[in-house]
């Protein structure tokens, strides 16, 4: 290891070293204003050399109007300044003075001819909440895909997963030429489009597709619009990949993209064993997510548990092995300009193999509470899912729209497990398996019959089927003292549930428009939840059927809300308090026996936000949620939920009262080259439902129910980053800390865990052709409960080198050390990471080549931690072994 360490202080002194070579230009600062003094926001300053005739800088003007331009001296600049309605201002500059800034002022075109031909060739334009890039100004032509275009974008950020910051917020929707791109997913889009297909990305914010209430909602979204070249446009492009390498290793991946002004059409398909995943499980949960439900923002929430909870999130860095597949299709289609249909189909498979061992600390005074669990599993799924929507806007003012929303899943996962408490060991085989699906539509009509007066109407209809079987054997008697079970050989249990839900939902709204800085909002709405559980478990070979883990169960909860919402602008602040009157009535009946109850709850809200600058601002929201509880948590039938725990209802339950608040800050300077953002969330919750434990010897007994004490989390974040010429730095912290009350053994239990995330990352290129990130992240997270606490420590420095070798021949590597630390046990580990990629690829060529390799040192182990309300894990998971795959990829 102390060679790695050397190469990377020999990478920091490189840094440090090129620092003089930035002496080699000097900077022009100045302020652009208007014709009453008035700084100008956005304007765009770009510096042309006289002797190239190609860009020797540009900049963007920051809040103040003040740009800055680094620039070669002893060369002569047509140094140039535009913005959307002034006249464009030109100045040739041989000399200049870094320390003396000067001052252009733009005059109004009232003819404003001149201007548009200005947009088109000005690398970043500014008009009203769009921002717009030219991405030719700022790629090298290396690029490959769209996730490679917008890293070079200034106030960009794409993170492993494919999500997209700009400035620091999240990018909600990408679409392509206007229309949704695979409903406006990040991933798909940043993974598969193709470079050389974009011609501007602009940033739409405060996006909202239906006109009718723009401007008068504060969702705050922001949305990508990805415009193709005009030579990309009716006409098929894409890109066919295919590889193979030992061990059987295989990788295929297919884009095909059609655009014209009617039909766009786009193929996405992928079939690997080397850890690539086109279609991982957060992507199928944030596709599974399906229409927006209404109740949740009028501050109701149901627990309706997930139909698809029980599956490891497989990865490259946590499984032995990966297999997948993916068969994606979207499609937009607008006859004409009343009507759009746009829909997607999405099919994925995978068979993944995980294997771990971990050490288990529960929660518990007593000194049986150690347990070393080793496990092997695999794990098949396969998902499929559509939408279809129609959209039809017969003019401005009015617009309804109708979406189909469905999934279906295939699961299976099994669990081999060998279980080690000091005096009781055992061997397990557990199979969990399901095939929930869903189904859910939704109605839109939103009209202006006037400029004073909107009216909404929205409808929804959701069904949920889910039937989770889990499937048990040991060779050890389990659940002693909870089940009357005779000695065996091998004991084998089968556990069955069925549930089935049904939600109906409608809202109506009205928007009354004071003038232009005030308007109300009256709501009204109704929501109908009804649910149905049925589960029984039955030991194999014996006969025994056991009542106590019998469940039939009907369950139903009504919201009926009245709520008013009010917006105000004064001067640079916006502010929108709301306030919602539910009527809840819920009914339980379990077998024959029926509990009904009722309760009218007042819900506030409020939005706030401080524009203090035009690139600067703090917003701050708050909103009271009732959160209820859904039929498997009021089932007072027994369930198994794993190999030593079993979980019973409480239909006592009542719902908890949450008060969220959350402060969001955003700070993005064109003259200095920084953003700054940051976020803070605070969530009290009172009357929680929390699961509580009972220790019985080596088994957990759970339920749940409302605890009096408060419970909180409270997370944030701050990232800064800034550009320095070539050379760029970032850094920023992530926090997280939470105090959950629960019952123990029916002693009250306070758990704590505080997590922190510090990154640092540099980023620099040589010779403008080799491109160095050096990172280090740290993480620490400590745990403690009322008899037992514990810290994990993870140590991760990172190098990153993208190097242009020659004539389209470029290599890519990067590696990373981590040392994680157990205090609680006294144990140290270290784990490290060097993957390696060679691609070549001719000037105009369509044909790439390259050769990859895979965990060149042969890790086969990493380290990570959790907590729960009863126990502390620290697992060692099993990852690939080292591989190498060679690659041809076709450009269409």
């Amino acid at each position: 290891m102390k060679f790695i360490f050397r190469v990377f202080a020999g990478f920091l002194l490189l840094i440090f070293l090129s620092f003089p070579s930035y002496s080699q230009t000097k900077n022009l600062i100045g302020q652009v204003v208007d014709t009453l003094s008035q700084p100008i926001s956005y304007a765009n300053v770009v510096a042309v050399n006289q002797t190239t005739q190609k860009i020797g800088a540009f900049a963007i003007t920051n809040g103040d109007g003040r740009f800055k331009l680094a620039l070669t001296p002893g060369s002569e600049y047509l140094l140039r300044i535009s913005f959307v309605g002034y006249k464009k201002f030109e100045r040739t500059i041989s000399d200049w003075s870094p320390d003396e800034p000067i001052q252009v002022i733009l005059s109004t075109d009232e003819t404003m001819l001149d201007q548009v031909e200005v947009v088109t060739e000005l690398p970043v334009t500014m008009q009203g909440d769009t921002l717009t890039y030219k991405t030719d100004a700022f790629t090298t032509g290396t690029e490959r895909k769209l996730k490679d275009v917008l890293e070079k974008l200034p106030g960009f950020e794409i993170d492993e997963d494919g999500g997209v910051k700009v400035q620091g917020k999240k990018v909600d929707k990408v679409m392509v030429d206007g229309k949704n791109f695979f409903d406006g997913d990040t991933k798909l889009a940043t993974k598969n489009l193709p470079a050389n297909a974009v011609d501007r990305v602009q940033v739409l914010k405060n996006f909202n597709e239906v006109a009718p209430v723009r401007g008068l909602d504060t969702d705050e979204s922001l949305a990508l619009n990805i415009q193709l070249k005009d030579g990309k446009k009716r006409m098929v492009f894409g890109d066919l990949t295919a590889g193979g390498g030992p061990k059987e290793r295989y990788l295929g991946h297919a884009n095909a993209f059609y655009y014209s002004p009617k039909l766009n059409l786009n193929l996405i398909a992928d079939a690997n064993n080397v850890g690539e995943l086109p279609f991982t499980l957060q992507d199928y949960f944030r596709f599974s997510g399906g229409l927006e439900g209404l109740g949740r923002r009028t501050g109701s929430s149901i627990s309706l548990s997930g139909e698809d909870m029980g599956i490891p999130m497989a990865q490259r860095n946590n499984a032995a092995s990966l297999e997948t597949a993916l068969g994606a299709f979207n499609f937009n289609f607008r006859p004409s300009s009343k009507w759009r249909h746009s829909g997607f189909i999405i099919g994925s498979s995978s068979e993944n193999k995980l294997g771990s061992n971990s050490q288990r600390t529960y929660l518990r005074d007593d000194e049986n509470n150690q347990e070393i669990l080793t496990s092997a599993s695999t794990v098949e799924n396969s998902y499929g899912l559509m939408k279809y929507s129609a959209t039809y806007t017969p003019r401005e003012e009015t617009y309804v729209k109708y979406s189909v929303f469905g999934k279906t899943s295939d699961i299976q996962n099994r669990n081999i497990m060998d279980s080690d408490f000091g005096t009781f060991r055992q061997q397990l085989d557990n199979i969990q398996t399901r095939k929930p699906y869903s189904i859910q539509q939704k109605g839109e009509w939103y009209h202006a019959p006037s400029e004073k007066r909107v009216f909404s109407m929205e409808v929804n209809w959701e069904k949920k089927y889910q039937d989770p079987l889990y499937d048990l054997t040991t060779n050890q008697k389990p659940f002693v003292n909870l089940l009357p079970i005779m000695d065996q050989k091998q004991y084998r249990f089968l556990q069955q549930q069925e549930v089935h839900s049904r939600t109906m939902e409608g809202a109506f709204n009205y928007y009354q428009i004071l003038n232009a800085t005030n308007h109300v909002n009256l709501s009204l709405g109704y929501s109908d939840t009804r649910q149905d559980m049925i589960s029984s478990l039955s030991q194999v070979a014996s006969g025994e059927n056991y009542p106590e883990f019998e469940n039939d169960n009907r369950f139903g909860i009504q919201d009926l809300y009245l709520g008013f919402t009010y917006k105000t602008k004064w001067k640079d602040f916006i502010l929108s308090p709301s306030l919602f009157t539910h009527r809840y009535a819920w009914q339980d009946r379990q077998f024959e026996d029926l509990m009904e109850q009722d309760k009218i709850l007042f819900l506030p809200g409020m939005y706030a936000k401080w524009a203090i600058k035009s690139n600067k601002s703090l917003t701050y929201r708050y909103q009271a949620t009732a959160n209820f509880m859904d039929v498997q948590q009021l089932a007072e039938g027994y369930i198994i939920q794993d190999y030593n725990s079993i979980f019973t209802g409480n239909r006592l339950l009542e719902n908890g009262f949450y008060s969220n608040h959350s402060l969001n800050y955003s700070h993005y300077d064109f003259f200095s080259s920084m953003t700054v953002y940051g976020s803070l969330n605070w969530q009290r919750k009172r009357n929680d439902m929390v699961t509580t434990t009972d220790f019985r010897g080596i088994n957990r007994f759970l339920t749940v129910l409302n605890i009096e004490p408060v419970n909180e989390t409270m997370n944030g974040n701050i990232n800064l980053d800034k550009k320095f010429n070539t050379f760029k730095i970032s850094g920023g912290g992530r926090w997280n800390t939470f105090t959950t009350n629960n019952l123990i053994n029916d002693v009250v239990n306070q758990n704590r865990q505080f997590s922190q995330t510090y990154e640092a990352k540099a980023t620099t290129t040589f010779f403008k052709k080799v491109e160095v990130d050096l990172s280090y992240t740290f993480s620490t997270n400590q745990y403690k409960g009322q008899s037992t606490q514990n810290t994990f420590n993870t140590h991760t420095p990172k190098i990153e080198l993208d190097w242009d070798i020659w004539k389209g021949l470029k290599l890519n590597t990067d590696y990373a050390l981590n040392t994680y630390t157990n205090k609680g046990a006294g144990t140290k580990s270290e784990f490290d990471f060097w993957n390696a990629f060679l691609s070549y690829q001719g000037k105009s060529s369509p044909l790439e080549i390259r050769l990859t390799v895979w965990n060149i040192l042969d890790t086969r182990s990493i380290r990570r931690d959790s907590f729960t309300d009863n126990l502390i894990s620290s697992y060692s998971y099993l990852v690939q072994p080292r591989y190498g795959l060679i690659t041809v990829k076709w450009d269409i």
